[in-house]
């Protein structure tokens, strides 16, 4: 991350981004290109307007990616170009991009501000994950375990490991949602330490088990949890949540602080 000198203009930008990826990678910065993907001046989360600028690079070997230069300067090395535009059509994968490095920014800030902001209340850990593996639920929690926490002011965030189980004790009513078929609600799993999961729809009949004993569900590999509520990352399609997947935590923070919106028609 860097913040040697404000970035306002294209040119700024293409030259910042170059020598950044340039000091990273331990690479003469001739050997980098540089287009800038998307400009503009937009509230940031220190509430104040400064130039956004995504700026495409690409290596004399082939690697690449999208960096942010403006505010600060940043790239994620995890995703390259192509996973960029997997965000979503032109404006969409430019707002997710936004948000993630906002939301670095936000995590770094804390981290460096705040005392214990990486350490949870464990009373409080035990609560939200017994809650989230109560078996009454119209979805359970399985294979739960925390990865990443982070206090933001007086907000909690929790990132866990885990995938989701249907109830089968749980029908779902387009105008009300999940609701149990009668007064039985307790799902019985078995005993274990991992329980084998296979993507499903909760809005079907769930199946029986299959051959290889796996119980229908959704393999989501993180579920956030922002003090004791669940944000729902349905709206991802597998793709691009296994992308978020690995920056969960700065996709959180960036979609509940970011104030900004890239409110532009889309362009073919």
């Amino acid at each position: 991350m860097s913040t040697l000198k404000p970035v306002v203009s294209a040119a700024q930008a293409r030259d910042e981004v170059r020598d950044y990826i340039a000091q990273e990678l331990g690479v003469e910065p001739d050997t980098i290109q540089t287009r800038v993907a998307f400009n503009r001046e937009l509230p940031w989360v220190d509430a104040r307007m400064h130039h956004c600028f995504l700026v495409e690079w690409a290596d004399a070997t082939g690697r690449d990616g999208v960096a942010l230069a403006g505010p600060y300067t940043h790239n994620f090395f995890e995703f390259t170009r192509a996973d960029a535009y997997q965000l979503g059509a032109q404006n969409a994968w430019r707002q997710q991009l936004i948000n993630l490095y906002a939301g670095c920014e936000l995590v770094v800030q804390a981290r460096l501000t705040q005392a214990f902001t990486d350490t949870p209340d464990p009373t409080r850990l035990a609560i939200i994950k017994q809650t989230l593996e109560e078996r009454t639920n119209w979805r359970i929690g399985v294979n739960v375990s925390l990865r990443e926490f982070l206090r933001f002011g007086v907000d909690e965030y929790y990132i866990f490991n885990g995938s989701w189980v249907w109830n089968p004790h749980y029908r779902y009513s387009h105008l009300k949602g999940f609701i149990p078929y009668g007064e039985k609600t307790l799902m019985e799993l078995p005993k274990g330490d991992f329980l084998p999961v296979k993507n499903f729809s909760p809005f079907e009949a769930i199946p029986p088990l299959g051959e290889d004993g796996a119980y229908p569900g959704e393999l989501v590999s993180f579920i956030i949890v922002k003090n004791n509520q669940i944000l729902e990352t349905r709206a991802l399609d597998l793709y691009a949540r296994t992308l978020m997947n690995q920056v969960a935590l700065f996709y959180a923070l960036g979609r509940e602080h970011g104030p900004f919106k890239i409110d532009l028609p889309e362009q073919g």
